[in-house]
């Protein structure tokens, strides 16, 4: 019973170490913990060194080719630039910010130190940070949307890698441009938004935030903190290695999630804080998988150990004293006599005649045999009178 109880103990521990770990890492935790690291020193930043600010307009594209207008004439020779004139930039974003070629950005070194600062991002645009995330620190964001009034506004926040940024972007200019790479002009795209997360890395055409996780939507202000395992390089199959960086994005349109807020019609103003704390431990990435396989092995190894033990509780002899069966040969082995209690000591004080003749009797009184009278039969004639 005891072998039992155990191994039955052991296995609920077991199933229950997942539930208890995913209560203790969830998100009633990470947003107090957020919220106290917000509090810090911040330094200058240093642009296009440390932090690279990027945008998204609805007035230019960088993928536009003119033969898509309607005004477009092909029997003339000159196709001028690719790119959509910036003829009535209605939003705050300078054209540095958005004319920039994706394939030939800066390096950045790795962010080590806090920031401050402040993004205007017109209506149906796009605010984004480039950042290099260290591993040995860890990193956390807080964002604040409003208007140059102060007054709050809803918008939506994502933390992306490169990869996921290009998706993104493309998403962008095919809701907003017309390109030979846009299907049904993002239509079918937006059809396949609301696809499950476990099927979403199989969706060519959608775009998903890092580890499916960092995007918060009609939020008003937003703290999230990260910790990388190690710098982010995919490996393709072919044995190319692609450095990732990281992109904080503010989003000022309605993309294609069904969740996300609706272009606010005002330009937003985001404060931006990033504060990094440095990592006193960290663990390599295969630690994970070495503890998750030790968990495993012993959820499949204890119920064979538990009937082990189980099966062999019952053939374990058991020492008894061992006693001589009593024989002719042999004397038998008797407990030792017990000494006769010796009489009780007279009274002090005499006892009533009465009394005195009872206890003697009780005493003294030998037990005597009461034989059974049998009771004689009687006849109405002789027996011996025929």
């Amino acid at each position: 019973m005891r072998m039992r109880l155990f191994g039955a103990s052991s296995l609920t521990i077991l199933l229950m170490v997942p539930l208890l770990a995913a209560f203790i890492g969830g998100p009633l935790v990470q947003p107090v913990q957020a919220a106290d690291a917000c509090q810090g020193d911040t330094e200058a930043i240093e642009w296009n060194q440390t932090m690279q600010r990027m945008a998204e307009v609805p007035h230019w594209s960088g993928s536009y080719y003119p033969y898509y207008d309607d005004d477009m004439y092909y029997e003339e020779d000159d196709f001028g630039s690719n790119e959509v004139q910036n003829t009535d930039p209605a939003g705050p974003e300078e054209p540095w910010m958005y004319q920039q070629n994706d394939w030939n950005l800066p390096p950045l070194d790795p962010l080590e130190t806090s920031h401050y600062t402040t993004m205007l991002i017109g209506n149906d645009s796009v605010g984004a940070l480039r950042v290099n995330l260290s591993a040995s620190h860890r990193t956390t964001v807080c964002i604040t949307l409003q208007d140059l009034n102060s007054n709050p506004v809803e918008g939506d926040v994502y933390l992306l890698t490169t990869s996921e940024y290009e998706s993104y972007v493309t998403s962008y200019e095919c809701a907003h441009f017309q390109s030979w790479y846009c299907w049904g002009e993002g239509n079918v795209e937006e059809a396949l938004s609301d696809i499950p997360p476990e099927w979403r890395s199989w969706n060519p055409l959608g775009w998903k935030s890092y580890r499916d996780a960092h995007e918060y939507e009609n939020v008003n202000s937003v703290n999230f903190a990260l910790n990388l395992d190690g710098p982010e390089v995919y490996t393709s199959l072919w044995g190319e290695s692609n450095w990732q960086d990281f992109y904080i994005i503010v989003d000022a349109w309605d993309n294609i999630h069904d969740n996300d807020a609706d272009a606010p019609g005002v330009t937003v103003a985001a404060d931006v804080t990033i504060v990094t704390t440095s990592r006193s431990l960290v663990l390599p990435p295969w630690t994970v998988a070495l503890a998750f396989m030790g968990l495993i092995l012993g959820a499949l190894v204890a119920p064979f150990i538990a009937n082990a033990k189980y099966m062999k509780a019952g053939m374990t002899p058991k020492h008894a004293n061992e006693v001589l069966v009593p024989s002719l040969e042999n004397a038998p082995e008797l407990p030792p006599l017990q000494p006769a209690m010796p009489p009780p000591p007279p009274s002090a004080h005499p006892l009533p005649p009465t009394a005195a003749i009872a206890q003697a009797s009780s005493i003294a009184a030998p037990e005597l045999e009461i034989e059974s009278i049998e009771p004689k039969k009687t006849y109405d004639a002789d027996p011996f009178d025929v």
